[in-house]
């Protein structure tokens, strides 16, 4: 896992800190910083499952029109019983369509898979949208923030825009945990041990494949891969005062989402007996199961 790309300030110049704001309104203009820092980082996600979504369909458009070419030779050879040429053609292009509707059938399950990503993805950027609708909120009677500002209350959500924020807010606090939980092992030194580990498997392949004639060919493909693995992770292992600032930083603004998330997973839970709505039951059918996270997984067994 790469360290989240969250770099840069999303303030207009007249929000940003500055030495002679009050504490409170630091902590406020802070607070506004991670939203729209959060708001920007699922919205690229978007974004990307899109690009995704895309690509898979031109490259399954492109495997369609290979079998139609292959079935319209196929077609083209049938008045021409018994010659040898045609027989040829025959399982040469039989294979060939056989291969072609396995990798169509294949390309079409992930544009399916890349397109439901892309639209639970939008539902994620809706929820948090929704969560920036009522930050002044959170702040002023939450936190007791005094601010010259008079809040808007958070909106109350229709039946089907809770189940989306529900499930938007339950990723995302696993998102957040596991981010959490990858800069806090970066800083205690698991994160460290963990590319160890990762080092000397690589480092233990290349010395078997050593004991091989070098010309071989399987050999010079893994050589090469095993090698880039192993310059990546020397890179994934440099540690610096400025890197380690910045995953302290991180692991701040993670702590302080994850403060501002429970309260808004507290306003949902309100909203929802409102709505009549039995939480324990609520969930509805097909909600996304979030993966598990190996790296984060094996990091937090250490």
């Amino acid at each position: 896992m790469e360290e989240s790309p969250h770099g840069g300030t999303m303030f207009t110049p007249e929000e940003q800190e500055n030495p002679n704001d009050t504490p409170t309104l630091a902590e406020y203009k802070k607070l506004k910083r991670v939203m729209r820092i959060m708001n920007k980082f699922y919205e690229d996600g978007s974004a990307a499952k899109l690009d995704q979504a895309e690509d898979m369909e031109a490259e399954l458009h492109k495997v369609q029109i290979d079998l139609c070419m292959a079935e319209v030779q196929i077609k083209t050879l049938m008045p021409f019983p018994g010659h040898p040429k045609k027989t040829a053609y025959m399982e040469e292009l039989t294979e060939e369509r056989d291969r072609l509707v396995k990798l169509r059938d294949t390309f079409q399950k992930k544009v399916s898979n890349f397109r439901s990503l892309y639209q639970w993805s939008l539902g994620i950027v809706e929820c948090i949208k929704w969560l920036t609708l009522g930050l002044d909120d959170y702040c002023v009677n939450y936190l007791k923030m005094d601010l010259d500002i008079t809040p808007l209350p958070l909106p109350k959500p229709s039946l089907d825009q809770y189940h989306k924020y529900k499930e938007g807010l339950d990723e995302v606090h696993l998102n957040l945990h596991e981010s959490q939980d990858f800069f806090q092992a970066s800083l205690d030194g698991r994160l460290r041990k963990y590319h160890q580990i990762e080092k000397d498997i690589i480092e233990a392949q290349i010395k078997a494949l050593a004991a091989f004639p070098p010309m071989n060919e399987r050999k010079v493909h893994w050589d090469s891969e095993l090698e880039k693995d192993l310059e990546f992770v020397d890179e994934n292992k440099k540690e610096t005062p400025a890197s380690t600032s910045k995953r302290e930083k991180m692991l701040s603004m993670h702590k302080d989402f994850v403060n501002t998330l429970t309260w808004f997973k507290s306003r949902l839970s309100d909203f929802a007996k409102e709505l009549g709505i039995d939480e324990n039951g609520s969930k509805p059918d097909g909600a996304t199961q979030h993966p598990t996270n190996k790296q984060v997984e094996f990091m937090l067994a250490m």
